[in-house]
C-alpha cells in the first residue's frame, strides 16, 4: 500500500490486479485442508491486498469443496468472509458446498454438481 498499489515483487500479478477491479464477479473457489481455506486462495487474497480497498462492487460466489461435511466448511470461511467483508460493496449471490467428497471425482454424483452448472449459466 506504501508503494501506491503497485506491488513490490516484479511479477504478473499487476495485469491480474487490473483484472480483479474490472471485474463485476468474484467466484471464490478452493478445497477446504484442515479447517481452512486452500494455500493458493490465501495468497491470492494476500496478493490482493494493495488494492482491496478499491476492488468497487462485486457480485461474489463461493465454490467450497471438503472431504468432511459443511460444518467444516463453514469453520473454514474465516479468510474468504474477511476478504469479501472489506470489499467496498458486495453481494453474496451464491454458496455451493460440496462436502464429503473425500476422493476425486465423487462429487459428480452429488446434486451438488447439477448445481454447479446451474449457478454457472446464471452468471
Amino acid at each position: 500500500m506504501r508503494n501506491g498499489g503497485t506491488c513490490i515483487l516484479r511479477d504478473d500479478m499487476a495485469n491480474i490486479l487490473n483484472l480483479y477491479q474490472k471485474a463485476d464477479v468474484f467466484v471464490l473457489a478452493t478445497p477446504v485442508y484442515f479447517y481452512g481455506i486452500s494455500a493458493r486462495m490465501k495468497t491470492s487474497i494476500d496478493r490482493i491486498y494493495p488494492i482491496w480497498q478499491h476492488l468497487g462492487k462485486k457480485d461474489v460466489y463461493y465454490t467450497i469443496s471438503a472431504g468432511l461435511g459443511k460444518d467444516i466448511v463453514e469453520k473454514s470461511l474465516g479468510d474468504l468472509d474477511g476478504f469479501v467483508e472489506h470489499l467496498e460493496e458486495y453481494i453474496i449471490e451464491g454458496r455451493l458446498y460440496a462436502t464429503e467428497v473425500m476422493d476425486a471425482g465423487l462429487v459428480k454424483d452429488q446434486d451438488i454438481y447439477r448445481q454447479a452448472y446451474e449457478m454457472d449459466n446464471s452468471i
